[in-house]
């Protein structure tokens, strides 16, 4: 019995007319996904404009110009980063194996 369904599994199956349903069907498709990606740029861009228009620009990078120098003397976070980077660089070694 087994075997019966295996090779009734096995071969292809005949096409079903569907007089243009499953194109129109991936086209309504396409349409949908086109538009979700057009709202997602849309409502990105508008975020990026308004926190451009909102945020404290020049103070934020005196900021960073103040905490880059004092980051890269610091003992800790050295340590910090070598221990994520020699962990990134076994997980790919063992991933190889």
């Amino acid at each position: 019995m087994n075997k019966t369904i295996d090779e009734l599994l096995v071969q292809p199956l005949t096409s079903v007319a569907d007089e243009g349903f499953s194109r129109n069907v991936m086209a309504r498709v396409r349409k949908t996904q086109r538009r979700g990606r057009l709202v997602t740029a849309a409502g990105a861009l508008t975020f990026m404009v308004l926190a451009l228009l909102v945020l404290p620009l020049q103070k934020i990078g005196e900021e960073i110009g103040w905490l880059v120098p004092t980051i890269a003397t610091s003992a800790a976070f050295n340590l910090a980063a070598a221990i994520i980077v020699l962990t990134l660089l076994l997980e790919r070694q063992f991933s190889r194996l």
